[in-house]
């Protein structure tokens, strides 16, 4: 069995970058892709704050960072990683789809995932009008009357992506809208968008496909919303399953905890991208790349046995 350097779980802007400093690290590198090779930019529809790029679509972006990894000689493989341990040599096993691999250091980058409602109606409309992903499924909603939950940036920014297709938009919001004051604005000079303030969805009705949602306040005299969709938009948690299994330190929400060189409490474990709890939780793809690329180096002075944070 091939042993590795070091094995990226995650390729995007993370794991992309970390693969990326790894192989000019000279590091035999293999990335997994996972169930979402590129990560959530792809859902984007315009990325505008990536250096070097004035306007780019989001799968556009996050191919270009996968092909750079592939070209400069990382290892690539569109599997999900199911599972991790530590061997007494010291080495990591990974998992995937049956397949074992076995490597020297391991980079964490899978990033997070949409939070969800949990409330009745979701699972079982799940894809028969309730949607994660405004920018993905808004064109199945044309002139359609529909929801979006959320009041930060994501479901501002959604609801704007939703209706340029649809004849009828609701955002509905516990408190206030808390996107950044552009999108507010922006969001409030379109005319087929409706703010609902001060409330909960409370459960999704339908039959076949969604036909109501019920909220926690009445509005124009009814707690019953007839809308034809709804879309979460209400932020995301860290997709942490694989660093629970490892029994990596995380934070009380849920993010993996790591140093100023990525590390985290296991020896050899780096983590990069919104899996952690660094950069001030800015959450952005320029963040992940830089936190990609400390990542490798600091994998890289690892398998050299060295120590892998630099005194300043």
């Amino acid at each position: 069995m091939t042993t590795y350097d070091t094995i990226i779980v995650g390729a995007g802007a993370a794991g992309c970058s970390a693969a990326i400093y790894a192989t000019r690290f000279n590091l035999k590198t293999l990335m997994f892709g996972g169930i979402m090779p590129g990560g959530l930019i792809t859902e984007a529809l315009e990325v505008e704050n990536y250096p070097g790029y004035l306007s780019v679509n989001g799968m556009e972006l996050a191919n270009k960072f996968v092909d750079h990894a592939i070209k400069l000689g990382s290892e690539y493989e569109v599997k999900s990683v199911d599972d991790i341990t530590k061997e007494p040599s010291g080495l990591f096993k990974i998992t995937a789809e049956s397949q074992e691999y076995m490597t020297r250091s391991l980079i964490l980058s899978t990033g997070t995932h949409h939070r969800k409602l949990y409330i009745p109606g979701e699972v079982e409309f799940a894809g028969r009008g309730v949607s994660y992903c405004a920018t993905c499924d808004a064109p199945f909603f044309k002139n359609k009357v529909v929801a979006v939950v959320g009041g930060g940036n994501s479901a501002v920014e959604g609801a704007q992506d939703v209706a340029v297709h649809a004849s009828k938009v609701y955002i509905i919001y516990r408190s206030e809208l808390k996107a950044a004051p552009l999108y507010i604005e922006q969001l409030r000079k379109k005319s087929n968008i409706t703010e609902i303030s001060g409330t909960n969805v409370l459960e999704i009705l339908g039959d076949n496909m969604v036909k109501a949602a019920k909220l926690g306040k009445k509005y124009n005299g009814s707690y019953d919303l007839p809308i034809d969709g709804l879309f979460v938009q209400i932020g995301y948690d860290p997709k942490n399953e694989l660093a629970k299994s490892l029994r990596l330190e995380l934070t009380q929400n849920g993010y993996v905890k790591v140093d100023q060189g990525m590390g985290t409490n296991i020896p050899g474990v780096f983590c990069a991208g919104d899996l952690n709890n660094a950069s001030n939780q800015l959450h952005q793809q320029v963040t992940s790349a830089a936190e990609g690329a400390i990542a490798a180096q600091s994998a890289y002075r690892y398998t050299q046995g060295l120590e892998y944070i630099i005194p300043a």
